[in-house]
């Protein structure tokens, strides 16, 4: 199930989504499936939106480009102030509508160095590294460190995960 969540409405649609996840038929293997949570921002206005790509882990930063008052900006985990801002996924930005993903599965057909993910292994935590995705978490001092989920295992041959990021974190000292 999915729900996208227009901000400027406060109204949500609500889909049925029963492919991918496990076996995935509804009703019957209900918990097979988790919902997904998603914001759709209309008139989402910013000059460099061709930079992100499906996956990326992003914040809504300070800034004023827009009605919104903020800006998209990739999560760094040198930024300390990306640290205590709510991470989302970058789903898509079609014409001036952008649509994150707060919570939900991502599937990848692979782990690449310059992707958004960059290492995956069944079941393991998963940490934003730099501007990345990955297994390990940051290990170099003045990085912040929190989890984003998880590896989900799967009959699809894909890198699934299962994105839900924590609000806790650490800095390295």
């Amino acid at each position: 199930m999915s729900i996208i969540i227009n901000p400027l409405t406060q109204q949500a649609n609500i889909a049925l989504n029963a492919t991918g996840v496990g076996t995935g038929s509804l009703p019957n293997t209900i918990s097979e499936s988790l919902i997904e949570l998603k914001y759709s921002f209309p008139d989402f206005v910013q000059s460099d939106m061709n930079d992100f790509t499906y996956g990326d882990v992003v914040v809504l930063a300070d800034g004023d480009s827009n009605s919104y008052g903020c800006v998209l900006a990739k999560a760094n985990t040198l930024i300390s102030s990306h640290a205590s801002k709510m991470l989302m996924v970058f789903v898509s930005y079609s014409g001036s509508t952008l649509v994150l993903m707060h919570k939900g599965y991502i599937d990848f057909d692979n782990v690449s160095e310059t992707g958004p993910i960059t290492s995956w292994s069944n079941g393991q935590t998963l940490y934003v590294s730099g501007t990345q995705v990955g297994i390990n978490p940051p290990s170099i001092s003045g990085h912040w460190v929190k989890s984003i989920g998880f590896c989900m295992p799967n009959i699809n041959n894909k890198k699934r995960i299962w994105f839900e990021s924590d609000s806790t974190y650490l800095t390295l000292q």
